[in-house]
């Protein structure tokens, strides 16, 4: 195979598309300003809603709200002996990570829509291969 003389320059990597922790940072920063403070079932029930019947499994959220808390972005507390139904509540620091997100995530969405777009319409040539 002869040696590319005049490759193709990388505008962006995939890496830059936007990422599933992102989105539920996001949504769980964006619900705490909103609620106050929510149990992790009422942010698991929010990002379901919000995206329209899809969600994220139980051990994902919950990473996501320890990495969250650990970061000092939220504050998370229980109820008496009930370590187990946290409830949380967005911190200034948070409240700071919220604003980064937010004027960073509008071009990582645009930038994923056009990639799955473009990457459909690739799948879409190979509809017709025969897959026996």
């Amino acid at each position: 195979m002869p040696r590319n003389e005049s490759p193709l320059e990388k505008e962006k990597s995939l890496g830059y598309v936007v990422k599933v922790q992102q989105v539920i940072d996001f949504i769980v920063l964006a619900e705490l300003q909103k609620n106050g403070r929510l149990y992790a079932r009422e942010m698991d029930q929010e990002i379901i809603r919000i995206l329209d019947g899809v969600g994220v499994n139980d051990s994902y959220l919950s990473q996501r709200l320890k990495k969250l808390a650990e970061s000092g972005h939220v504050k998370r507390q229980w109820d008496g002996d009930n370590r187990y139904n946290r409830y949380y509540e967005i911190t200034d620091l948070g409240v700071e990570y919220f604003k980064l997100l937010l004027r960073d995530l509008p071009d990582r969405v645009k930038q994923a829509l056009r990639v799955y777009t473009l990457f459909d319409n690739y799948i879409k040539q190979y509809g017709h291969v025969n897959l026996k």
